[in-house]
């Protein structure tokens, strides 16, 4: 995982805009250009995270308000301490809770209705999840607990992962199993 997922990134927003910008289609219309992306709820998702954790960094209050009204506004309950790196796509920001403990590496892009965050068990076993670079997520997956998903892997709709998932491998069902 690159260094970009240790804080938040002066450039973040501009390469979350980016990022949302090459995830449109170019053939429909009505969605070429930078403002029709800007306009999206999933990039006013991703910048108001941007906001609330360089505002919560030095005023932790301000941070966590900010991270309501994000919530308010696109239904996505990102944790402003979270670490996200740049690039970040959150298709339908609706249902999205990431916790304060998750790292996610550069690019990464997210479906509706995904958990990512602790797990508290009795044995010991407490933790947040870290996500690598360009990692993709499906609509209703739960992601939980200390485990490491790599680079390039998938998370299938709906599937709970609990353990870890390597480099460029898929991860699918519930609890999760390994696919190539």
């Amino acid at each position: 995982m690159t260094q970009g997922a240790a804080g938040p990134e002066p450039l973040g927003p501009f390469a979350d805009l980016a990022a949302n910008r090459r995830s449109d289609d170019p053939r429909r219309p009505g969605t070429a250009g930078v403002l029709p992306t800007v306009l999206t709820m999933r990039f006013l998702a991703a910048f108001l995270y941007r906001v609330s954790a360089r505002a919560g960094s030095s005023v932790p209050v301000l941070g966590s308000v900010l991270k309501q009204v994000n919530h308010a506004i696109t239904g996505a309950d990102i944790a402003w301490s979270a670490r996200i790196g740049p690039g970040l796509v959150l298709w339908h920001p609706t249902g999205v809770v990431i916790g304060s403990g998750v790292v996610i590496g550069r690019d990464a892009r997210v479906q509706q209705g995904i958990t990512l965050g602790a797990a508290r068990s009795r044995t010991g076993q407490d933790g947040d999840p870290v996500l690598g670079d360009d990692v993709y997520v499906g609509a209703g997956a739960r992601v939980l607990g200390p485990v490491r998903i790599g680079d390039r892997a998938r998370i299938g709709a709906n599937a709970v992962v609990l353990t870890d998932v390597p480099d460029d491998a898929s991860a699918v069902g519930v609890p999760a199993r390994i696919i190539p």
